[in-house]
């Protein structure tokens, strides 16, 4: 996968509300040390790269 493509994902997830949790928005992040969008309420990830 390119960089190019690896942006896209992470920035189409970019903003919307979590479905996990009724109070989260994702944002751009880490988890486990990858590049991820992740819950700003409850921290559960919605993707990430390896």
């Amino acid at each position: 996968m390119s960089s190019t493509t690896e942006s896209s994902v992470i920035g189409r997830l970019e903003g919307r509300e979590c479905q996990w949790c009724r109070d989260g928005r994702l944002e751009r992040g880490t988890y486990k040390g990858n590049e991820a969008v992740v819950c700003d309420s409850c921290e559960t990830p919605a993707a990430q790269l390896w």
